[in-house]
């Protein structure tokens, strides 16, 4: 599911001029390294820092396990974590995201007892995922941005950002995103600019590139068919997307997705503050003794959250626990020093309560630390089901949606529409009453739902599809390839264009020769290779694969051929060798070029004195390659190393070879 898809705030073009800001790069910026840590397609890490909102999607083997997200800055540390459950694997294989931060119907930042804040989100910060005490993978935020936009022209909006010296500009994408567009000859909800010249979309309604100057903006171009069509998307939310490394297969991994004007991140649905917009954190472990004439309360101090503004001290009040006409008396003191951990009250503390509190300029923590606790609120999102879970149907459908905790209001679509945008119901979700009939003769339906709790805390969104009609097995596997190599042969394949009605299990390869029995092995649902072994040398096969589902055995692919073959074994030659002290020479031929030969002193288990020799290609004419050594050095030369033993990478010795004197 496109990220793109998501809610969020929008900024209006104008015919004034544009807003440009920029950071100067060369006008020849070499690709960036991606990360040694980035997931590999499907897994993917997607930061949007303008709502400090991460999204995590595949890492199917780790589904229904605890996962924990960290945000890292570099000579600051740890500024935000959350931990959680990942989506079950029907889930994620149905295209959910497996786990989300700050977003509706995701986790929020501190769950599972992280740092009770919502980091700020910024350029180079680092965004892992982490299973037990292993980091799965990681990216990092990059510097993107959109400045500013206007139309030029009645039909031309111009769009410019900013991207940081570490963005690849061939990694870069504009889009503007307005479901108004639907019902214009655009007929899609976006529209987008990749690198290039103007050039008219692929499916048509508009021209767009976009140009990446030398001092680091971009400018975006669209040009509409009409005023009207340039209007509404002008009125759309500008986004830039950019990512750290992308696979053969054109997969984007590791990315970063701005959009402009959205300011909506701390806070979200009754997540933690940003730090800067949050008071410093209570103390914990609060300890009263009371002594009768005086009162000693001692706890743990406070723990600074990172980016917030500094720890003061502590107030230490003793509240009545009876009010007076709604009053209640207390007294108390202030201790200016963050590094306290206790203070004497004067008198008992008997019919009060003790609260203990932090401060800074930013004013006093909240909830107050009490003995015993901290007096926490309720931040535990609910889990939400549906039953029957999706999948093939061949007659009408009562569906029951529930949620674990008592009270909690239920919103559901039938369209595949977000229930959610931004933090509330969206405008197309209804509330759950009672449970509701999905028609045979309705076709497929997509069923979205979420669950809020009196607490205001949201569940992850969830997702069922639902269709209808006769069991299928899945089509065949695409693009099946066979490379052989001894006894073996390795199987690639592209997963059928149609799953069938329900997901595709598995797949079975079958290698048949013309003579003989065929071998069979099988492969996991998400498998695209297998290493076929025990096959025969010399000998041909026809591979065919077939996908697997609930159904049965689908149709086959179209055949591949392979004939595995046994490496070929290179001849090594001598045509020059002599010796004396302090200076070795050894020349000689071999039929593969590119071999490196290994050469030890008094034979196969003796002492290496040179290795990575390498045989060149062949001279005009020549049949054979040419390899030379000469050595000035080491125990080669304090004496003759004869009989000396050549061993190639490509299975050729020369054994025994006497060095003559001279």
């Amino acid at each position: 599911m496109s990220k793109f898809a998501r809610g969020g705030g929008r900024r209006k073009a104008t015919a004034a001029g544009l807003v440009i800001s920029g950071m100067v790069i060369s006008a020849s910026v070499a690709p960036v390294t991606a990360h040694a840590a980035v997931p590999a397609f499907p897994d993917n890490i997607t930061i949007f820092p303008d709502r400090d909102f991460v999204s995590v999607d595949g890492f199917s083997e780790y589904a229904g396990k605890q996962v924990t997200i960290e945000v890292q800055r570099p000579h600051v540390g740890l500024v935000g974590s959350a931990s959680g459950t990942m989506a079950s694997a029907e889930s994620i294989a149905a295209g959910n995201p497996a786990i989300e931060v700050n977003h509706p119907g995701g986790l929020c930042w501190g769950a599972g007892g992280g740092l009770q804040v919502t980091p700020d989100i910024r350029a180079g910060d680092v965004v892992s995922v982490r299973f037990g005490g292993t980091v799965a993978a990681d990216a990092t935020a990059l510097d993107i941005g959109v400045t500013g936009g206007a139309l030029t022209t009645p039909t031309t909006l111009v769009i410019q950002g900013r991207l940081g010296p570490e963005v690849d500009p061939a990694f870069l994408e504009h889009r503007i995103i307005e479901p108004a567009l639907r019902t214009t000859e655009v007929a899609r909800r976006d529209v987008r600019a990749v690198p290039g010249a103007l050039a008219n979309a692929p499916k048509g309604g508009y021209s767009s590139g976009l140009r990446v100057a030398a001092d680091g903006g971009f400018t975006a171009t669209y040009e509409f068919l009409n005023e009207k069509t340039a209007a509404v998307a002008a009125d759309g939310l500008y986004t830039v997307s950019s990512w750290q490394d992308q696979d053969p297969d054109g997969n984007t991994q590791g990315v970063t997705i701005s959009e402009f004007g959205e300011v909506g991140g701390p806070g979200m649905g009754g997540c933690p503050a940003g730090a800067v917009q949050q008071g410093p954190a209570s103390p914990t472990g609060v300890v009263v003794h009371d002594q009768g004439d005086t009162t000693e309360v001692s706890w743990t101090p406070s723990k600074q959250t990172p980016g917030a503004a500094p720890i003061l001290g502590y107030t230490v009040r003793a509240v009545d626990r009876l009010s007076k006409k709604g009053v209640q008396g207390e007294t108390g003191v202030r201790v200016n020093d963050p590094d306290a951990t206790s203070v004497t009250l004067p008198g008992s503390v008997a019919g009060k309560r003790v609260e203990v509190r932090s401060f800074g300029e930013a004013g006093e923590s909240w909830p107050p630390a009490l003995p015993g606790g901290t007096g926490s609120a309720d931040s535990t999102p609910p889990t939400v089901t549906a039953k029957p879970a999706g999948g093939l149907y061949t007659a009408d459908t009562t569906v029951t949606l529930s949620a674990d905790e008592a009270g909690a209001e239920i919103y559901y679509t039938l369209d595949g529409s977000d229930p959610l945008e931004a933090g509330t119901t969206g405008p197309a979700a209804t509330l759950y009453t009672g449970p509701f009939e999905l028609k045979a003769s309705d076709g497929a339906r997509t069923l979205r739902f979420v669950a809020f709790d009196a607490a205001g805390n949201a569940s992850q969104a969830r997702m069922e599809k639902y269709t209808f009609g006769s069991a299928k097995a899945p089509g065949a596997p695409q693009s099946v390839t066979a490379q052989g190599s001894n006894a073996s042969a390795t199987v690639r394949w592209t997963a059928p264009a149609d799953a069938g009605t329900s997901p595709v299990t598995g797949y079975e390869i079958t290698a048949t020769p013309a003579s003989g029995a065929p071998l069979t092995t099988t492969a996991g649902a998400g498998a695209s290779s297998v290493l076929l072994t025990g096959l025969k040398n010399d000998t041909k096969y026809t591979v065919t694969v077939v996908a697997v589902n609930a159904v049965g055995t689908g149709a086959p692919s179209d055949p591949a051929e392979v004939t595995p073959k046994a490496p070929a074994v290179d001849k090594i030659a001598i045509t020059l060798a002599k010796w004396k002290s302090g200076d070795l020479r050894l020349e000689g031929t071999g039929s593969i070029p590119g071999a490196s030969l290994t050469l030890r002193i008094g034979g196969p288990n003796g002492e290496v004195f040179a290795s990575g020799v390498i045989v060149q290609p062949p001279a005009a004419g020549a049949v054979n390659g040419t390899w030379s050594l000469r050595v000035r050095t080491g125990p080669a030369t304090t004496r003759n190393p004869s009989p000396v033993h050549i061993s190639s990478d490509k299975g050729g010795v020369l054994e025994s070879v006497t060095v003559p004197n001279g």
